[in-house]
């Protein structure tokens, strides 16, 4: 009873002080928004194919491939707006790459083959990565190749049925009698 009685008056400090101190809060929440919203800025377009390729390659000199897969990827949600999410190799914050990303991630990684400086275990390890993504890309590519045929499919049959009917419109103003 008495453990319940200083949790509860533990807690009730813990809400006083932490009413008062919301507006220091929300500034420091603010700075720290702004500080990252302006080192993703400054990092340019390819940094997380960059950051993905140092993880991978650090990962590989170490491990095989299945155990620096399974320490590496944190999710695969499959979807365009993040295909998996990456552990970055110093904070082992998630990193999410969306379909681009990844993409570019896979091109890296097929470049840093072709360079081949890695020995031959460190070299199979970055390949069968970037066969995994593909495996993750793949499915997502061929679906958006057949969604663009759909639509085109879809816009010519349209096209096909409004140039029906003005044809028809036609035909029926030029039988319909003139006044």
């Amino acid at each position: 009873m008495g453990a319940i009685l200083r949790a509860g008056s533990i807690a009730g400090i813990l809400l006083t002080a932490g009413c008062h101190s919301g507006e220091r809060r929300s500034s420091l929440l603010e700075g720290l928004t702004s500080a990252a919203q302006t080192k993703a800025s400054n990092l340019g377009p390819n940094h997380l194919a960059a950051e993905g390729l140092a993880t991978i390659t650090a990962a590989c000199e170490k491990q095989t491939f299945e155990n620096a897969r399974s320490g590496l990827i944190v999710s695969q949600t499959g979807l365009h707006e993040d295909v998996f999410a990456l552990r970055d190799r110093r904070s082992y914050a998630s990193i999410a790459f969306s379909m681009d990303d990844a993409l570019k991630l896979e091109e890296v990684l097929r470049n840093q083959l072709k360079e081949n400086k890695q020995p031959w275990e460190q070299s199979e390890c970055v390949q069968q990565f970037e066969g995994y993504l593909e495996t993750l890309t793949d499915p997502l590519v061929e679906q958006d190749k057949l969604a663009k045929e759909l639509d085109a499919s879809a816009f010519k049959d349209s096209n096909k049925e409004a140039q029906e009917e003005l044809r028809r419109e036609k035909e029926t103003e030029a039988l319909a009698p003139k006044k």
